[in-house]
């Protein structure tokens, strides 16, 4: 009987002592899941445009314009893309250079003699070979070097065109 007693009191301490071993375990803490730090959202900067260009009574931003002339004519092009991007859309503006500073009316002008007119975008193309109804187009040479553009045009398909720069 003294050795079932022993054997009881063994099994007791036993118990005690994983009772005492499991409870002086410490849970893992569980770590806080911190949300990241807010980030101000940075929005692409935009350039300004250079100026505006109105095709069929909607405004649309001009970002490159390129010039081109010689003793016969002066080719002015511009469009709503930067001059590293495809140019899907444009428009060139031209006259003879004879006529340089004069307010060309397009219904008593010679269409490819003495004014170039081409408009392009995805899904419309005026070719310089088909005569505007009618407006205005003048381009002249500024004192600084550059030129100044007017056109104000009724478009082959009685759409307006205007552009002043």
């Amino acid at each position: 009987m003294k050795d079932l007693m022993k054997q009881k009191v063994r099994y007791m301490m036993m118990a005690a002592a994983a009772l005492v071993a499991l409870h002086s375990c410490e849970k893992p803490e569980t770590p806080q899941v911190q949300d990241p730090p807010q980030q101000e959202e940075q929005q692409p900067v935009v350039e300004p445009p250079i100026c505006t260009y109105e095709y069929d009574g909607k405004e649309y931003p001009v970002y490159s314009v390129a010039w081109s002339a010689d003793e016969s004519q002066i080719m002015v092009k511009i469009s709503p893309f930067k001059e590293d991007q495809p140019q899907t859309t444009y428009a060139v503006i031209g006259i003879n250079s004879a006529l340089a500073g004069v307010e060309i009316d397009v219904d008593m002008a010679w269409h490819n003699d003495d004014y170039y007119f081409i408009y392009e975008d995805p899904l419309m193309y005026y070719s310089q070979y088909r005569h505007l109804q009618s407006g205005v187009i003048m381009v002249e040479k500024t004192a600084e070097g550059g030129y100044k553009v007017l056109a104000d045009v009724i478009l082959p398909d009685g759409k307006t065109f205007k552009f002043e720069y």
